[in-house]
């Protein structure tokens, strides 16, 4: 694989003089934090929603995927796929109320929302273990996937090193680019990772030991392009995967979908121009990255599977590139690895600046009391990231395995977290102190579930978020709430559904109530109909590759979600703000 063709070097070397490029251009020209870490709130709906997707395409997704195919099948798929859930829901109940905030990060929403030493406290610990601790774990599975890809490519090369030199690279990128640089970045970065595996897709059924699709469809097992769970071939159990669309969406905190939204998903929305580009942007984030982007990974890693059906669980998501070596054309490797490193520097220059934002902005800033100028919190942030991306180098090298393995332990240990994210907005009782209780019950019910009781992947999900949302409830009668002013400065600048905050002013008459346009019945149809609209396509798609299935629902079901869209889109866009 280290023999390129002259194609290769110029499909490799041509996409950095774009993006040095677009990185003069767009570059950071100030040192504000405003500007560094939210783009001056300036970015257009196209700009910010394509970074989002470009984000969650990191060097590790196609990886990953293929680990999960190579074992479940394609109906294993859903254990990312019902995040489309919660990626809808952010869209229509939450994105407007986001930008309404008018915070610089998702975790300044916290002394928007609550008051009390106790909000500054849970403001400073997330920035810390959301900002440090698992931005790491985030990039160190991202580096992984990087140390798994290079002796692919080059394998007479220290895989270490070649990580050590990007990194460098990344960190320098990020500290010049700034969120604007980056967002701009990202939307080239995007295409050119998704043509190039659209194009790899392509060349891997044309393979003589592949034959197209049909002939792939002939050489797999039944239970491998299963789309929905089948208890005949167990490829995902059917409990598992209901559990996974009725309650994880709600429960779990995991990069790229939050519950209610929050991360590198709010930054973008945060940096959008105004509330219809929160708006559009996020939709097109939801539709990219569930519709638009699967398929190509799913062929090649089916194909995998027919060319290399020994090879180990924690070498499996090498499998997709492995697929290089059988025969591609001139310039593809080249390719390939351009869309490979695009998709890793993209998710690495993001996750440096948000892991940078908490840091500076929610814990050193408040510290210093304002006692220091924007260009030394800009600073700060630049040694804030190369101590990231060192930690995480060594993480990857030291502490990790599978790809696939990192992603279920982060949804298991933070799926009592998430009830709280979402009915902060609605409940006005919810408090930091609730917050704070469910950081602490998540990884203790975890455990409990998990390890003492042994309950399996995903009952041990199930159980702890159920358990600790029956407890944060009760517990929101009895811990203390946060003060009147806050909460009505709150619901005034973010103008939630009026209908559940009625109990809030019941108990404080005093207050004037302003009754705002609530659109949850819009935004319901909103939330359906998307999901109708990616799961009826990407079924589409299946019955159309596989010819087997129920085609003209999935048509039918595309179609419609297609419709009611475009009226939740105009129907929330034609109101006039109050």
């Amino acid at each position: 694989m280290n023999s390129f063709h002259i194609l290769d070097y110029l499909f490799f070397l041509f996409p950095f003089f774009i993006i040095f490029f677009i990185l003069y251009r767009f570059r950071a020209k100030n040192n504000s934090t405003k500007e560094y870490f939210q783009a001056e709130g300036s970015l257009n709906w196209f700009v910010a929603g394509t970074a989002m997707v470009a984000t969650t395409f990191a060097a590790d997704t196609p990886l990953a995927v293929t680990e999960i195919i190579r074992t479940q099948g394609i109906s294993g798929n859903w254990i990312w796929w019902y995040m489309a859930v919660g990626g809808f829901v952010t869209v229509f109940f939450f994105s407007k109320l986001w930008k309404r905030s008018g915070a610089s990060t998702d975790l300044e929403l916290i002394q928007i929302r609550y008051s009390g030493k106790e909000a500054e406290f849970l403001r400073g610990f997330k920035a810390f273990v959301i900002g440090l601790l698992l931005n790491l774990v985030i990039l160190g599975w991202v580096n992984l996937a990087m140390l798994k890809i290079i002796p692919v490519f080059f394998p007479n090369t220290n895989a270490s090193l070649v990580l050590v030199f990007l990194l460098l690279f990344g960190v320098i990128y990020t500290a010049i680019a700034g969120l604007r640089g980056i967002s701009y970045i990202d939307v080239f970065q995007f295409f050119l990772a998704w043509i190039g595996c659209i194009l790899f897709a392509y060349f891997a059924l044309q393979l003589p030991s592949i034959g197209g699709l049909e002939n792939l469809k002939s050489q797999l097992p039944k239970d491998k392009i299963l789309f929905f769970p089948n208890e005949d071939h167990g490829s995902l159990p059917w409990d598992h995967f209901l559990i996974l669309l009725t309650v994880l969406w709600w429960s779990s905190w995991y990069p790229g979908s939050e519950p209610g939204g929050g991360g590198y998903i709010a930054q973008r929305i945060l940096a959008t121009k105004n509330e219809s580009a929160a708006l559009k942007g996020s939709l097109w984030f939801v539709i990219a990255h569930y519709f638009v982007r699967p398929w190509p990974w799913i062929l090649v890693a089916l194909v995998s599977i027919v060319l290399y059906p020994n090879l180990s669980e924690v070498e499996s998501g090498k499998g997709f590139l492995m697929v290089l070596q059988e025969g591609m054309p001139n310039g593809m490797r080249g390719l390939m690895l351009s869309a490979f490193l695009a998709a890793y520097l993209s998710t690495l220059a993001t996750h440096l600046n948000w892991g940078a934002s908490y840091l500076v902005n929610d814990l050193w800033k408040p510290f210093t009391k304002g006692q220091k100028s924007d260009s030394y919190f800009v600073k700060v942030s630049y040694l804030i990231q190369l101590l990231t991306a060192v930690f995480s180098f060594f993480l990857a090298v030291y502490g990790m395995e599978t790809i696939k393995g990192a992603w279920v332990f982060l949804l298991e240990a933070s799926s009592g977290i998430g009830f709280v994210l979402i009915v902060r907005w609605y409940f006005w009782r919810i408090s930091a102190w609730t917050e704070i209780l469910a950081l602490i019950l998540s990884p203790i019910l975890y455990i409990v579930y998990s390890h003492l009781l042994n309950s399996p992947f995903p009952y041990s999900i199930l159980y702890t978020a159920i358990s600790s949302a029956i407890i944060l409830l009760f517990s929101t009668y009895v811990l203390p709430h946060s003060k009147k002013e806050t909460l009505y400065s709150f619901y005034e600048t973010t103008r939630p559904p009026y209908f559940f905050w009625r109990g809030f002013f019941r108990n404080n008459p005093e207050l004037k109530q302003k009754e705002y346009p609530n659109h949850i019945i819009v935004s319901l149809v909103g939330t359906i109909f998307g999901l109708s609209f990616v799961f009826g396509g990407l079924y589409t798609i299946q019955c159309l590759f596989w010819k087997e299935g129920e085609i003209k629902f999935g048509i039918l079901f595309f179609l419609l979600g297609l419709i009611g869209l475009i009226y939740s889109l105009q129907k929330l866009q034609s109101k006039s703000k109050p």
